[in-house]
């Protein structure tokens, strides 16, 4: 391959070697979080700090890709949507729906934890959210994200069969989104009713 197809070829690519200063950065975080989890005065704390770290992952990426969506979709930039949703695919894969699986883990191990009643409103409404979330999230958006990229391929990211796969996902997703920050609500308010 030659100099001037390398950049080109590395574009294309979401998994570009890491670069020192994220290195360095991640390390600096794991040895941070071993330093305070291992002076954390007892378990559910641990459990709490994974919990929410894991929670700021998912919905933090949820609504940043979301935000990115509507922002490109106003500009009707064909293109950067193409890129948003092979982005997307490729984060969601790899870290969202890992994240999700570890904020239902230390999310249940709280509640055991803590000796709260599964019953509570707010524990049903959390455990009946993720579930909608993770169906909607596996179930459509990831594939969904996957059709739209082949219609790209196939028929331009200019496509009315693009628009309109795009539009629909966007509408799903933004109503996910909501339900995602609802769920967090939900769970640091703990209404009783």
């Amino acid at each position: 391959m030659d100099e001037a197809a390398a950049p080109s070829a590395r574009a294309k690519g979401f998994a570009a070697p890491v670069s020192p200063d994220t290195l360095v950065a991640f390390a600096l975080l794991v040895a941070g979080a071993i330093v305070f989890l291992w002076y954390a005065p007892a378990s559910y704390q641990i459990f709490l700090a994974l919990h929410v770290l894991a929670v700021i992952i998912w919905v933090g990426g949820d609504i940043t890709l979301t935000t990115l969506g509507i922002v490109f979709e106003q500009k009707q930039d064909g293109p950067t949507l193409a890129a948003l949703g092979r982005m997307g695919t490729w984060i969601g894969t790899r870290v969202y729906t890992p994240a999700l699986f570890f904020v239902l883990g230390f999310g249940v191990a709280l509640v055991e934890k803590s000796g709260q009643p599964w019953d509570q409103f707010w524990i049903i409404f959390g455990l009946v959210g993720w579930s909608l979330a993770t169906v909607i999230g596996i179930g459509f958006v990831g594939p969904e994200l996957g059709r739209i990229d082949a219609a790209a391929q196939q028929f331009g990211p200019e496509s009315p069969e693009v628009a309109q796969r795009v539009k629909r996902l966007f509408t799903i997703f933004r109503f996910d989104t909501a339900l995602l920050m609802l769920i967090v609500i939900d769970m640091a308010a703990k209404p009783t009713f």
